[in-house]
C-alpha cells in the first residue's frame, strides 16, 4: 500500500498561501475572453516549449503557435504529440477523477505506445513492479488520505512518484508532468488553464535532479520535493495573477469587457494580432475561410472605432494592428 512520508513545512504553507491567494485573482477577475484565451495558449506554447527543451530540441515559440492555431502545414512530431498529449488531458478531465488508465493514455498520445515498459531503467524499480506500485499510488490519490490532503500537496506527491517509478520506457518526465496538470485540473485547481510548470523545472534542473535522486529509495521522504514542487507553483501562479490584474486595468479591454458588445470573429481577430502582431488583407482567407472579404472588414471597423486596433496604410496593402 502505497502511503506517501512527508512534513508541511512552514515554507510549504507559505508557498500554499500564495497559491490561493493567486487562485482568488485569477479565478474572480473579468478580462477580455481573447485574453483568457491568449493565456491559456502562451501556457500551451511553454508548456510544448519546455517539454522539447527537456528532450534537448528547441523549437521557435511561433512555430508552435502556428501549430496550436492549425496555420502550420507541417509541424514536428513532438510538437503535435505534446499538443494531442495535452488535448487529452482535457477531454480526460471532464470524468472528474484521474485514474492509472488516464496515465496510459497522456503517455499513448505522446508515444503512440501506452504500455509500461519491460526494460529495466538505472535507478528505477523493475519492470515486474511497475503494475503494482502504480496501481497503489491511484488508489492512494483516490482514498480518503489523498481526499484529506490539500490537492497541490497531492499533486506533488503524484509528480514526485511518477518520477521514481518511471512506467514508461520514454517519455516520462512530460508523461508525470502533465497527468499533474490533470490532477489539478480535477480538484478545482486548473486555474484557468494557465499555467506552466515545464521552465521551472529545466531552469532549476540540478536542483530537480538532486531531489528525484534523493527519494529513490524504498521509503522515499517526499519533505523537500513538495517545498520544492509548490514554491515553483506558487511563483508560476503569482506571474500569471499579476498579468491579469494588469489585463483588468486596460482601459480598452475594460471597454469590450464591459459597455461594448465584441462578437467571436473580433476577439479572434483580437487574439490573431496579440500572437502575429500585423494582419492583413491576404490573412483573412486563412484567419476565416468561410466568411467574405466585406464581414471581415466589418468586424475590424468595429474593432477601429471602440480603439482596440489601428489600420496602417489603405486599400489592398493596409494592415492592421492592435493600437
Amino acid at each position: 500500500m502505497f502511503v506517501p512520508e512527508y512534513t508541511i513545512t512552514s515554507k510549504a504553507l507559505k508557498n500554499i498561501s500564495t497559491i490561493e491567494y493567486a487562485k482568488a485573482i485569477i479565478e474572480n477577475t473579468t478580462i477580455l475572453p481573447s485574453w483568457e484565451d491568449q493565456l491559456k495558449k502562451e501556457a500551451t506554447v511553454r508548456i510544448i516549449s519546455g517539454s522539447t527543451k527537456s528532450l534537448g530540441i528547441s523549437i521557435d515559440p511561433q512555430s508552435i503557435k502556428s501549430a496550436i492555431d492549425g496555420l502550420s502545414p507541417s509541424p514536428s512530431i513532438q510538437v503535435s504529440n505534446i499538443l494531442k498529449a495535452i488535448n487529452t488531458c482535457g477531454v480526460l478531465s471532464k470524468d472528474g477523477e484521474i485514474t492509472e488508465e488516464d496515465l496510459k493514455e497522456i503517455n499513448k498520445a505522446l508515444t503512440t505506445n501506452g504500455v509500461y515498459r519491460n526494460k529495466k531503467l538505472p535507478g528505477k524499480i523493475d519492470p515486474e513492479e511497475i503494475l503494482a506500485e502504480t496501481v497503489q499510488l491511484f488508489d492512494w490519490v483516490s482514498g480518503l488520505d489523498a481526499k484529506d490532503t490539500h490537492p497541490v500537496i497531492t499533486a506533488a506527491i503524484i509528480r514526485g512518484a511518477l518520477e521514481l517509478v518511471s512506467p514508461f520506457e520514454n517519455l516520462n518526465e512530460i508523461t508525470a508532468c502533465l497527468a499533474t496538470y490533470l490532477f489539478l485540473k480535477t480538484s478545482g485547481y486548473s486555474l484557468k488553464s494557465f499555467i506552466s510548470l515545464e521552465s521551472y523545472y529545466n531552469n532549476t534542473k540540478y536542483e530537480y535532479e538532486q531531489l528525484i535522486d534523493s527519494l529513490d529509495n524504498r521509503e522515499p521522504d517526499f519533505t523537500e520535493w513538495v517545498d520544492y514542487f509548490t514554491e515553483g507553483l506558487a511563483s508560476e501562479v503569482s506571474t500569471v495573477s499579476q498579468k491579469i490584474k494588469l489585463l483588468a486595468k486596460d482601459t480598452k479591454v475594460a471597454k469590450a469587457t464591459g459597455r461594448i458588445s465584441v462578437s467571436k470573429r473580433q476577439e479572434r481577430i483580437v487574439e490573431y494580432l496579440q500572437d502575429y502582431g500585423v494582419l492583413q488583407n491576404s490573412d483573412f482567407g486563412k484567419l476565416f475561410p468561410e466568411k467574405s472579404e466585406d464581414t471581415v472588414l466589418r468586424d475590424l471597423k468595429k474593432l477601429i472605432d471602440i480603439d482596440i486596433i489601428q489600420k496602417v496604410g489603405s486599400t489592398k496593402s493596409s494592415r492592421y494592428q492592435l493600437k
